[in-house]
């Protein structure tokens, strides 16, 4: 069979250095991942520095070998589709169709739920160290607020960044210029407190060794706390939330002076990321004692100088901004991409404006208005329904631990399946090394990568899904034979379970629906195979020949046939 070009050829003239290029890659990727998760890495590993270590090393090795993987699978597409291209191109219909409604109906509207609420929190924390009020004055409409503050951040994000590239660019060098400075402070705070912990308390209680007991745990409710050795999967999928979004920068081989240099690039911005992960985490836990950086608030305290956790908790605040930036930049183009593809349906006058249009303006209003809906609904389930599993506690308002805990809980799930989709797509570009399908640049370290990278991911996977559901189980019994105290952990487990079912249901039943609505021939989804022009194929909407169709009957079978031949 022929090769298929799916490349769009860029400009000719490249922009984008060596040195630029391992920027690029610093600079999307690192953010608030790792002040978020680097605790709950440590928990996982016994309370033991050395094993967190390993597990952060593993975890860096693991997205480097993708991120090489990458290379390839990137060079078979050039537009904003991003993943939901990548599955198009080198997987089956049903996992492209599945990525489709995970990233348009899951990923986007969600994102646009929690990560507005990361900042808050950060910027809360912020006030915290300079002594101000965290609780909204005690209010029970805490929540409300919450949302009230996160639909402002999106409406800003989607209608700024969203539609003009230079005001997104022009934001994303303001938060960049801010975002790099608490790491650096971290770091040297870290050491600082390292030191006079180590002076006053003794080396030996810098960290934790790992003991008999703690190998099993049989106190513990959940299946992949029993054993620091189960707990590397649940670390694992922490930490990939942490280094979610590397994978945006694997396209940027069409755009670099020297492309040959992309995997180079890549490795030495990923291995920069990972060495520097470490560090931070290792200061953190060796300085704050927690894991994370909250352990820093009593101790800059009691030297007078909270403020620092006051200043830094807020550039933190405004490094979450700029993963709502990007991500803007990003989500409102792929919207608009896949109605051009027919994959996602506007009313016509929509339609008819966007296919002229210079700005993304009806891809915003898309991203708002499907995600309003998802932002009060799970803010209500979040703050009313769900519980503080991860301890936030009552000082940042009423029930707002447990909303935070929920969008933590939504956070998980979407990294877990994003590394799933990217690795359908890798092994559909080791596959079309056999039977080229789709024209592309081959990369010498595609096979050994792009093996390595799905293995470890794919296991790691299996176990984080299988973890609530034996959880809930283990849970269960003990609140059977009358331990109440597993009862916050019962209803945590069999969330997490419910989240996963609710996932793939959105995921894969909605492309027999999808076709089901075809079939059936619905008036407001005429265009549902059709790449969005009329059924005489002219290049602007037409209902002429659509009303001769139905007079004779014959729409149903031209959409089934063009459905065959989608497939």
């Amino acid at each position: 069979m022929a090769e298929e070009q799916l490349v769009v050829t860029s400009s000719p003239k490249k922009k984008i250095g060596f040195f630029s290029a391992i920027l690029v890659v610093l600079g999307s990727t690192i953010g608030v991942g790792i002040f978020l998760r680097s605790k709950s890495v440590l928990e996982s590993s016994a309370n033991n520095i050395v094993w967190a270590i390993i597990v952060w090393l593993i975890a860096g090795f693991t997205v480097i070998t993708m991120a090489l993987a990458l290379v390839e699978v990137a060079s078979g597409r050039n537009d904003n589709l991003g993943m939901i291209g990548w599955t198009k191109t080198f997987s089956t219909l049903y996992l492209y169709k599945g990525n489709k409604f995970f990233m348009t109906y899951l990923y986007l509207p969600l994102t646009y739920f929690f990560m507005p609420y990361y900042v808050i929190l950060q910027f809360q924390d912020g006030i915290s160290g300079f002594g101000g009020s965290t609780n909204f004055g005690g209010t029970t409409a805490a929540p409300w607020i919450y949302f009230a503050i996160g639909l402002a951040l999106t409406v800003w994000m989607l209608f700024s960044a969203g539609i003009s590239g230079r005001a997104g660019n022009i934001q994303n060098w303001i938060i960049t210029s801010v975002k790099f400075i608490p790491i650096v402070a971290i770091i040297v705070i870290g050491i600082v407190f390292t030191v006079i912990n180590a002076k006053a308390e003794g080396a030996s209680s810098l960290w934790t060794p790992v003991t008999a007991s703690s190998l099993f745990d049989k106190t513990k409710t959940q299946f992949l706390g029993l054993s620091p050795f189960l707990g590397v999967f649940a670390a694992l999928g922490g930490i990939f939330f942490a280094f979610d979004g590397f994978y945006v920068t694997a396209g940027m081989q069409s755009e670099m002076k020297n492309p040959e240099k992309t995997p180079a690039a890549l490795v030495i911005g990923l291995l920069s990321m990972t060495v520097l992960y470490v560090i931070i985490a290792t200061t953190m836990t060796l300085g704050g004692k927690t894991g994370g950086f909250y352990g820093f608030a009593d101790q800059l305290a009691n030297v007078k100088a909270g403020w620092v956790f006051g200043v830094i908790n807020i550039m933190i605040s405004i490094g979450v901004l700029g993963i709502l930036n990007g991500f803007s930049i990003w989500a409102t183009r792929f919207v608009e991409d896949l109605i051009k593809e027919g994959e996602i349906f506007v009313p016509v006058k929509a339609y008819r404006y966007l296919k002229h249009a210079k700005l993304p303006i009806v891809g915003a209003l898309f991203c708002l208005i499907l995600s309003l809906p998802f932002m009060i609904l799970f803010t209500a389930i979040g703050a009313y329904a769900y519980i503080d599993a991860t301890g936030y506690g009552d000082g940042y308002g009423y029930k707002i631990g447990e909303l935070l805990s929920f969008s933590d809980l939504m956070a998980n799930w979407l990294a877990v399946f994003a590394f799933a989709y990217i690795c359908a797509a890798i092994i559909g570009a080791i596959q079309n090394r056999k039977k080229h399908f789709v024209a592309v640049q081959e990369n010498k370290h595609t096979i050994w990568a792009g093996y390595t990278s799905v293995i470890i991911i794919l296991v790691t996977m299996f176990f984080l899904v299988i973890d609530p559901f034996i959880s809930t189980g283990i849970a269960a019994v003990r609140y059977a034979q009358g331990d109440d105290s597993v009862k916050d952990a019962l209803i945590g487990y069999v969330s997490t379970s419910i989240l996963f079912i609710f996932y793939l249901i959105v995921m894969f039943l909605s492309t027999p629906i999808e076709k089901a609505i075809a079939v059936n021939n619905k008036k407001k989804y005429d265009r549902i195979l059709s790449g969005n022009i009329c059924l005489c194929e002219r290049p602007d909407w037409c209902p002429c020949r659509l009303a001769e169709l139905r007079e004779k009957a014959e729409l149903n079978d031209l959409v089934l046939a063009t459905y065959a031949q989608a497939r």
